[in-house]
Parts: C-alpha cells; structure tokens; sequence
C-alpha cells in the first residue's frame, strides 16, 4: 500500500466487524456449566468494537440432537440460549453458508433462523430453497447499502440449495454472478463476498486464488474468507483487498494447531466505509488456541502479534497492535 490507514476517533466513518469460525459449547461444555457463557465471550466484545459486526455460525442453533449424516466425523450444534449470547457480545448478523450448516438437517438450519431472528439478528447464507439461500445482507450505512453474499465451497452432499431444494449457496460461477446481480437490485451500492474454503489448517490453496480472481472480476468490492480454521495473507487483485482466511474467533473445539504445527492465530477484521466507498481495513490478531487460552479467546500478545501480522504479506503495515490496509 501506498500510504497508511487511519481513522482519528471520533471517526466519522462506518465501521463493519468480521469474524471467521464460531461454534460454541462441545469441549467447553463443562466450563460453561461451571462459569457461564460469558466465560468463553470474555473478550469478545473489545473485539467487535464496530457500528455492526459480522459473523460465520459454523454451527446450527437447535435442541435437535440426531445428525443429518450419521457417518460424518465432526457434527456440531449449539442451544438456542446461544443465540442471545452472540446477540449481547455485539455480533448483529450471521452467516451460515459453511460445511456445518445441515449437521442436524434442514430442520436443524431452520431451527437456526428462528433462533437467531428472535434476537433481532440476520441471518444469511441458507434458505429453503435456491431464492432464500442467496438473499443478500443488506447493511444500511449513512453512505449507502452494504450487500454480503454468503457462499461455500465444501461440497457437503446434499446440502447446495437448488430452486427446490434446502441448502446454502454454492461457491461457482453461476452463483457468484446471481448473487452479485441480485445484491445490486436490491439498492446495494458496495457488495462484499464472504466466503467458506479452503482446506483445513493448511496454506492458501490454487482453488482460492482461482475464485477470488473470479470474485473480483465479477465486481465485488471486497472479499472476506474463512474456513481453514488458522489466519491466512491478505492478497489485493486489481485493487480489491482479499482476506483469505479470518482463521477462527470464539470456537470451542480444542483445535489441532499444536499437532499439525500451525500458527494459533484468528483475526477480526473492521472496515471503514466513507462516502465514496471502502477506504481501509484494521485486522486484530486473537490468540485462538482453546489449549492455551482454556478457551477464551483473547487479543494477541505483543510477542504473538508480530508474528500474527508479520505474516500476512506486504499489503499489510503494522501499526501499533493492529495491521492495517488501504484502498
């Protein structure tokens, strides 16, 4: 970039927070009975500092206890008090187009929906059919409308929503351009991808670069991804930032960073939005170990943040304890 990003409080610019991977309860069960669900959101909050935050439930919201697919090794669910939790720590809207979408079922996804509309949360990414599931977010700003698309790579069977069929949105051509077209109809001045690939605890994979080149050149304005469950480099084509992976934020699985050596790092990404557009992006390290951290994820040491952010790439500078980026 060619110069810094800053934004003197009181900044007069739209701030929109992004998360990656939230799933809470399984191996923090215990510790949730024992101190609250606060204890794991401990420090979630100071994180979503933000005038609206965006999520990936990597997770369904649902007392339905049998697994859609029987055979599949890692089936999640959350109770539905989590729904309120997430709405408290400061999270306003919820994508759910990711490979856990349909652990329990359709039913399980719906169950989802009405959870999280409860609170007077969005939720986005799913749907009982094809229109439903690639129905935009709409962010109302003092700029203009922000749309989010939700899309997946995980070729989970069964689960691509098709005109008659339940599912989320699958991350291909025709569907990259409906939805864009369709964000645009819908008043949406500024469309944002946020996007499920990627492979699990590894580097950025061709597939990624394939699709983010596609993304852009579709006209999104910006691309934020998630699913690997560890941080990836930020990438720019033709101007336009890509995040590649947030990595995860509050997941309560105890993660496999330590056994397969990989950085134990999340990020939260805030983006600032002016009157002709995005104009710059801060990224938070979080130190995302359950292992170390007994699960409460919290913002990175200094020590942790230079590694964190160091590896990101040169279209991210270090500023403070943040990293930053410009348009």
């Amino acid at each position: 970039t060619d110069q810094d990003f800053s934004c003197p409080e009181p900044c007069d610019l739209y701030r929109i927070a992004w998360t990656g991977d939230t799933m809470i309860g399984d191996k923090a069960r215990d510790l949730i009975k024992e101190h609250g669900y606060s204890w794991v959101f401990r420090h979630a909050p100071a994180l979503l500092d933000a005038d609206y935050a965006v999520g990936n439930s990597e997770s369904p919201i649902t007392n339905r206890r049998k697994r859609w697919d029987p055979d599949r090794m890692w089936a999640y669910r959350m109770k539905p008090i989590v729904a309120s939790e997430l709405q408290r720590v400061g999270l306003d809207a919820m994508g759910l187009a990711n490979n856990h979408a349909f652990d329990r079922g359709p039913e399980g996804a719906r169950d989802t929906r009405r959870h999280l509309d409860s609170v007077g949360m969005k939720i986005f990414g799913v749907g009982d059919d094809q229109d439903e599931a690639e129905a935009p977010l709409l962010i109302e700003t003092p700029h203009g409308t922000v749309g989010v698309v939700a899309m997946e790579s995980v070729r989970s069977a069964g689960q691509e929503a098709l005109p008659e069929q339940a599912g989320t949105p699958r991350l291909r051509r025709q569907t990259i351009e409906r939805a864009h077209r369709r964000a645009r109809e819908a008043g949406a001045r500024w469309v944002v991808a946020y996007v499920h690939w990627g492979r699990n605890y590894r580097p950025i994979v061709f597939e990624q670069k394939r699709v983010a080149r596609l993304l852009v050149s579709t006209g999104y304005d910006l691309v934020v991804g998630h699913g690997p469950h560890i941080q990836q480099p930020v990438g720019r084509i033709d101007g336009v930032p890509v995040l590649y992976s947030l990595g995860n934020f509050v997941f309560n699985s105890p993660g496999r960073f330590q056994k397969l050596d990989k950085p134990p790092y999340g990020l939260v990404a805030t983006t600032f939005l002016g009157p002709d557009g995005f104009e710059g992006i801060e990224l938070k390290c979080l130190l995302a170990d359950n292992l170390v951290t007994d699960y409460q994820p919290r913002p990175c040491t200094a020590q942790e943040r230079s590694v964190s952010l160091s590896s990101l790439g040169p279209e991210v500078r270090v500023r403070g304890d943040i990293g930053v980026l410009t348009y």
